[in-house]
């Protein structure tokens, strides 16, 4: 009985915003703490933080700053500051003063900087392919970060649902693989500090919304190594999160007016509709229960009506641009947050960041509403698109379970969709799988043809294909057990483990064919980007048979999938003439095996060709 007062008692504390302990009297700090010198966004609303700041007053002494306004928060250990920085100020610090009366109150620092505007971020098109990373389950190249003092969760590599350890230099570390593995861009799950007391190793609960997790690695490092990548050819996507934080979070903690944290409702472990905010019929009762749906306990949602949390927001996602120079960003859940948020957000992007490419990611399975959580009808503007009604087509058409002559018809009507999209190819990123599906493997049965199948589709469709780190070896992992089994450590990342994809004498010969069939595809596809890059035309599915033709400049890709259980297919070598041409040399991209013409095929049963077509 005595424990679960204490279990409560916990839970209260975690989830009642008062019980939280004030900052400390005298101690002033400020949110951001510094800027950059020639922002398009130079006008910057400060959020400083101390002890009774009610009716003070800030004053500040530097050359090409001034104080636009100032005024108080509705909690009084809070007040606002906007500063105007001038193109005429010079990089350097200076204090910030705040006082009541005559009386000082305290000071912070700010700090200007200079922009390096040799920063220019590379377009991701259709010939990428993005490799997506869960830095703590990746590679432990720093064992001396995984604990650390202020830290509340500590390492457990035994609990799936802890930290495990991965780090920034396990990341850089890794470059050779993915560079040999035939990858073009990598994408990061969030870097944020998250001290939560549980799953803090997702960092998709900020506690902080200007620091990198300290068991990641010091900002230096991250920059450091994203530079790595973009001189080695990898292009490299942030996530960034706006519609929630985790409660440890200062301002969800002590927040500056009760209105930027939503109350929680009583339906709290529904989920919210993924066409909410884009329903120009929803009602206002129903916008504002489903906006008030926390995802859990610990996790309060932000209310993004406030005006000052949404430049809150905004701000911090220039800030890790300009300081980190990614080629991307990808905006976590885009559903979730406000079409005001999302329209501020990459507005205010596109200005600073003209060639910053920009991802919405909503979790969607309907290409109406996928298409307008990237347009916003005109308000957004985000340059790609994750595909989640093809990811949903895709998921169950080649499974072994899957039967019957209309089990490719999802993937077939889904592509004939995109006449919505527009340059689907250049925008659309298709994940077969991803830090919140099951793997593909596991989708497959681990039966190694299925597999093929759905990673030759992947890899071969049209748009930018992306999966999930250790996919290319066989991991496995069910997504209703729990996201710590999709997310296991990849495999050689840790000290003394057996298998090793840094040593591929240690693989099993299953996963050596694998990584064979995969890299062969993905060095194909960096070699022939124009084909990649350019058009589509697929056949209606016939006898379980789906085809289809990328075509680039001087070359073609013909793919060939026989999705039946049991029975071969023989493919006739009129049937494609009139799109492939009549003398023709084909290479199977996979073996290397050459031969002129198509002649007569037998494709076998749950399987995949991919050919490449050359006029002769």
């Amino acid at each position: 009985m005595k424990a679960r007062a204490i279990v409560f008692l916990f839970m209260l504390l975690l989830t009642n915003p008062a019980s939280y302990s004030q900052p400390a009297a005298g101690k002033l700090q400020s949110v951001p703490r510094q800027w950059w010198i020639g922002m398009n966004y130079n006008k910057v609303l400060l959020v400083i933080s101390g002890s009774n700041l009610q009716n003070g007053k800030a004053t500040v002494s530097y050359p090409g700053v001034s104080i636009i306004s100032q005024y108080d928060a509705s909690n009084k250990s809070h007040f606002f500051l906007e500063l105007e920085i001038s193109k005429s100020a010079l990089p350097g610090s200076f204090p910030i003063l705040i006082s009541k009366g005559n009386t000082p109150v305290g000071s912070v620092n700010f700090e200007l900087k200079a922009r390096q505007y040799n920063y220019l971020p590379k377009k991701i098109s259709g010939a990428d392919a993005v490799y997506q990373i869960v830095p703590d389950r990746f590679v432990n190249a720093n064992p001396l970060n995984d604990n650390l003092s202020g830290m509340y969760e500590p390492a457990d590599r035994s609990n799936p649902s802890g930290v495990h350890g991965g780090d920034i230099a396990g990341i850089s570390k890794a470059l050779p693989y993915l560079k040999e593995l035939g990858i073009t861009a990598i994408e990061l799950t969030p870097l944020y500090e998250s001290n939560q007391f549980v799953l803090s190793y997702e960092r998709f609960s900020p506690t902080s919304h200007y620091d990198a997790d300290p068991r990641i690695g010091r900002l230096e490092e991250i920059k450091n190594t994203i530079n790595q990548y973009r001189d080695n050819n990898i292009k490299v996507i942030l996530t960034a999160v706006l519609h929630k934080a985790g409660n440890q979070h200062p301002l969800a903690q002590n927040p500056p007016h009760n209105d930027w944290i939503v109350k929680r409702d009583g339906v709290a472990l529904e989920k919210p509709k993924h066409f909410l905010y884009a329903d120009s019929y929803a009602a206002a009762e129903d916008i504002d229960r489903h906006a008030s749906i926390w995802e859990s306990f610990d996790i309060p949602s932000f209310n993004q009506n406030s005006q000052e949390l949404r430049r809150y927001l905004v701000q911090h996602l220039i800030w890790w641009v300009e300081t980190l120079h990614p080629d991307g960003l990808k905006i976590d859940h885009s559903q979730l947050n406000t079409t005001a948020m999302l329209s501020e957000a990459t507005n205010a992007l596109k200005a600073d960041f003209p060639k910053l490419n920009l991802i919405s990611a909503p979790a969607t399975d309907n290409v109406v509403h996928n298409w307008y959580w990237m347009t916003g009808i005109d308000k957004f503007a985000f340059t790609h698109l994750t595909d989640g009604p093809l990811n949903m087509a895709f998921s169950d058409s080649f499974a072994e379970f899957t039967r019957g002559p209309d089990a490719l018809k999802p993937i077939y009507e889904t592509l004939a969709s995109d006449v919505i999209y527009g340059d689907a190819p250049n925008k659309m990123m298709f994940f077969g799988d991803d830090h919140r599906s099951s793997r593909l493997f596991t989708l497959a049965e681990k039966d190694p043809a299925i597999f093929k199948i759905y990673m030759g589709f992947l890899l071969t469709t049209r748009g930018i294909p992306a999966f999930l780190y250790g996919t290319e070896l066989l991991q496995e992992g069910y997504v209703l057990e729990g996201n710590g089994f999709v997310r296991r450590d990849f495999p050689g990342g840790w000290n003394n483990d057996i298998s090793s994809a840094f040593d591929m004498s240690s693989l099993t010969n299953q996963q050596r064919e694998a990584h064979k069939f995969i890299s062969a595809i993905l060095q194909w596809r960096r070699d022939n980007p124009e084909v990649m890059e350019g058009s589509m035309v697929h056949f209606e599915p016939i006898e379980d048979v789906y085809a289809y033709i990328r075509e680039g400049q001087s070359k073609k890709l013909l793919v060939l999938i026989n999705n039946h259980s049991s029975s071969p297919r023989r493919i006739g070598n009129t049937k494609f003439a009139s799109s492939l041409g009549q003398s023709i040399t084909v290479k199977n991209i996979v073996t290397g095996a050459m031969s002129s013409g198509i002649g007569n095929l037998i494709l076998s049963h749950k399987s995949i060709l991919i050919l490449e077509i050359s006029e002769n």
